[in-house]
């Protein structure tokens, strides 16, 4: 899916969308892009920044995992005594679960967020999960599995290389990112844990992914 730049309403009723589909195809935890809620480097990005677990869009999650029956992971813009984090919030049917902030930020990250320092796992009934974002798990040391986590949840955001809607263009834009696929893979087999990698795709501003 894409995260539009400062459209949080649109973002969480594309969110809603795809929990339809998930929930239809039995799944029970969905992982969504990172910052997908505020957009990656959105501009306005202090503006846009909510209080987690009491900002509207935690509670719009809450109310969807709740309704679909779902275990949700969304990344979105937190604010806290005015510091931004770029968070990864984990939402189930009973309500707010926890949260991860980003450790390790990219060079356009730096320009918004401020890095955080707590690692977390959390347990949802059937496995234990910890999410662990783009430039942390570019370390073959990946933080969230220190904890035993039995899935790393990976949020991204990148822009790699533009495609067309033509079979020919979709394939060569699959064999660019291919590296950065197997990077991440890598990092699950490294760790002895499932890995869940999701990334941002379409126009987001002026950049296509």
């Amino acid at each position: 899916m894409n995260g539009h730049l400062g459209e949080p309403e649109r973002v969480l009723s594309a969110i809603n969308g795809w929990c339809e589909r998930a929930a239809a195809a039995k799944a029970d935890l969905v992982l969504f892009p990172e910052l997908a809620v505020h957009g990656h480097c959105t501009p306005n990005t202090w503006e846009l920044a909510e209080p987690v677990p009491d900002g509207p869009s935690v509670r719009r999650l809450t109310d969807l995992a709740r309704r679909h029956r779902l275990v949700l992971a969304a990344d979105l813009s937190e604010k806290e005594r005015d510091i931004v984090y770029n968070t990864c919030v984990l939402v189930g049917p009973d309500g707010y679960i926890g949260k991860q902030r980003k450790l390790h930020l990219s060079r356009d990250d730096v320009n918004y967020y401020k890095g955080g320092r707590d690692i977390s796992v959390f347990d949802i009934g059937r496995c234990r999960v910890g999410a662990s974002f783009a430039t942390t798990i570019s370390s073959p040391r990946s933080p969230a599995c220190w904890l035993c986590a039995e899935v790393l949840l990976m949020p991204h955001a990148a822009r790699f290389k533009p495609w067309r809607d033509t079979p020919e263009s979709e394939a060569a834009a699959r064999r660019h990112s291919h590296a950065f696929v197997a990077s991440y893979a890598l990092r699950a087999r490294e760790n002895a844990c499932f890995a869940v990698l999701t990334d941002q795709a379409g126009r987001a501003g002026t950049l296509e992914g």
